[in-house]
């Protein structure tokens, strides 16, 4: 099971970033693994990063993309996809700062279907997999 986390990075630091990927995933990395001593220091950093996800929005859509999917449940904030045939079992939560999916797929069809912006960052960090989401979907 691969757990990616979306993140919807300022356009500066995208500009910033775009060619060097790998010291994006160092900066969320770091952040990602400070312990709670350092609260302070981790939201300062989270805000210099990250722009907020309208989280409703998010739902909605990806709710309405996917509500004619018999393979697709959506329950308490949970888009879940679990399809025999592809052997696909997906879930995705949204939050105001990232977006958490949790799949057996390397592809997961509600990370490639739904999203392509220019602005998201995904990363593994258990597998130490990073990507800009519009560079992996073509």
């Amino acid at each position: 099971m691969r757990t990616f986390y979306v993140f919807k990075i300022k356009k500066e630091i995208g500009m910033l970033t775009k060619e060097t990927p790998y010291t994006l995933f160092k900066t969320i990395n770091s952040l990602y693994y400070l312990d709670n001593y350092n609260n302070s220091v981790s939201f300062n950093m989270y805000t210099n990063l990250f722009n907020r996800i309208d989280k409703e929005y998010v739902d909605n859509k990806i709710n309405k993309m996917y509500k004619e999917n018999r393979h697709y449940t959506y329950e308490n904030g949970i888009h879940k996809i679990h399809n025999k045939y592809l052997e696909e079992d997906t879930i995705l939560r949204v939050y105001n700062s990232h977006i958490i999916i949790k799949s057996n797929m390397i592809k997961p069809s509600m990370l490639f279907n739904y999203f392509g912006s220019d602005d998201l960052f995904v990363c593994d960090f258990k597998n130490k997999d990073y990507f800009w989401i519009n560079e992996f979907v073509r």
